[in-house]
């Protein structure tokens, strides 16, 4: 499984950054022997390093050899979206960095009292679409279907789309 970079601020200068995840991860079956970066076996993965030079892969301490969502919850297997790298085109940092999501996103707009985040500028232009909309369509896409609602009301609505469009056209 390949990933795509997430939008994050820069731990260094807090402008847009990359957070990019180390490893892909790939069904035995799948892995790409051609492939000539450092590989390794994992319960039913092939573990491919991206970024061999800065983070190597060690297996989680525990038996359970499964991808999670992020966060160091000591529950076992791998935890994606939780280590990984950060790479600024402001400040040209390229360090390791532990992810704290929703606190890291670059795409982020504090709403009476609650967090609206977004992964990258096209979901933050999706979700924004979604929301001015005032006939919405079932949410079936997986970028859309966790939005909570209370960012739907059209009570916030307005405010919703000013603090977006603002800075998305930024």
């Amino acid at each position: 499984m390949k990933y795509e970079p997430i939008d994050i601020k820069c731990p260094n200068c807090g402008n847009l950054a990359k957070f990019e995840e180390p490893f892909e991860f790939w069904p035995k079956i799948e892995a790409n022997a051609d492939d000539n970066r450092p590989t390794h076996r994992w319960g039913g993965w092939t573990v491919v390093e991206r970024f061999p030079s800065q983070v190597s892969w060690k297996p989680p301490s525990s038996s359970c050899q499964y991808l999670r969502g992020g966060g160091n919850t000591g529950k076992g297997g791998y935890p994606l979206l939780t280590n990984g790298l950060v790479q600024c085109q402001s400040c040209h940092v390229n360090n390791k960095h532990v992810l704290c999501w929703p606190s890291d996103a670059y795409w982020q707009w504090p709403i009476r009292g609650e967090l609206l985040w977004a992964w990258d500028k096209d979901h933050a232009q999706l979700i924004l679409n979604y929301v001015k909309t005032r006939m919405r369509p079932s949410r079936q896409s997986y970028s859309l279907r966790y939005i909570p609602t209370h960012f739907l009301s059209a009570k916030v609505r307005d405010l919703v789309v000013q603090k977006m469009e603002r800075s998305i056209n930024a």
